[in-house]
């Protein structure tokens, strides 16, 4: 989770960069792709959380494990898409645009056959049977803990991400951009802030209000303060790649319909499937 959302902070202050305008465009158009593959794998990621704490209340269960390796599987893919586009935008101005996508195509087979085809020919050759894993009450201070942990997990890349998009504003190119988008990127920045801030408070509740102690309270502070603040940076994320989108292609609609795809997509992964889920088993 980490890698991804500083692979997002570095791909928008990529746009902003003096020599991306040097680019050619279908290599510019290539960093707006990946960014959005960048953002696919996020979400995928940031679902698991959510459908640790919504789902499942934090236990450890047959359908956690699934979920989580499941989206571990689906968020490799667009990870390594992203990998190579942006091997291959670094090289251009170098190589040429030939060895460029070469270069980067090269890059995509290395993840794919590492992350995939290898662990693939491992598991075969083993030809194990996996065991069912046996869902497990949890005790209020392992939730706390794992409640925590999680919280650990998404707090550094969002302080990441916040300080991209404070130097995205310190920027010769974002005095260019539509009043708009202007708008949109500070609005973003304020979520990521303000998400910060939600995700740092369960600790210090932990600490001051509990004496560091394992309370309900706590448990129930965490999952109230992570919950909301993932959507948050979620809509962090979303506008700024609206933001990116547009100064790359121009266009407002395209850019507009990308970001309400990405917000939806967001939306289904954080909160609607998890509900779903919790549901369905009750």
């Amino acid at each position: 989770m980490l890698g991804t959302q500083l692979l997002i902070g570095l791909q928008y202050r990529a746009a902003f960069s003096p020599g991306f305008d040097r680019l050619p465009p279908t290599f510019r158009w290539l960093d707006a792709v990946a960014l959005l593959l960048i953002l696919t794998a996020a979400a995928i990621l940031l679902g698991t959380p959510a459908f640790h704490q919504i789902a499942e209340g934090g236990h450890a269960t047959g359908r956690m494990l699934a979920r989580a390796s499941g989206n571990l599987k689906a968020a490799l893919l667009p990870l390594a898409l992203a990998l190579g586009m942006n091997a291959a935008i670094g090289l251009v101005s170098t190589t040429g645009p030939e060895w460029a996508i070469a270069v980067g195509a090269g890059f995509v087979v290395a993840a794919l056959s590492a992350w995939y085809a290898l662990p693939l020919l491992s598991s075969a050759r083993r030809r194990r049977r996996e065991e069912r894993m046996e869902d497990k009450t949890q005790s209020l201070e392992t939730r706390i803990v794992q409640a925590l942990t999680e919280l650990r997990v998404v707090l550094p890349g969002a302080q990441a991400l916040f300080g991209f998009q404070f130097l995205a504003v310190l920027t010769d190119s974002f005095e260019r951009l539509p009043p708009g988008s202007r708008t949109v990127h500070l609005v973003s920045l304020g979520l990521v802030a303000l998400a910060i801030i939600m995700l740092i408070a369960p600790a210090s509740y932990h600490r001051i209000a509990a004496g560091g102690n394992a309370e309900q309270g706590v448990l129930r502070c965490a999952v109230a303060m992570m919950l909301p603040a993932a959507g948050l940076i979620a809509l962090g994320l979303v506008g700024d790649a609206y933001v990116t989108v547009r100064l790359i292609s121009g266009s407002h609609a395209l850019a507009l319909w990308l970001a309400i795809g990405a917000a939806l997509g967001f939306m289904a992964l954080l909160y609607i499937f998890p509900l779903f889920s919790r549901f369905a088993r009750a």
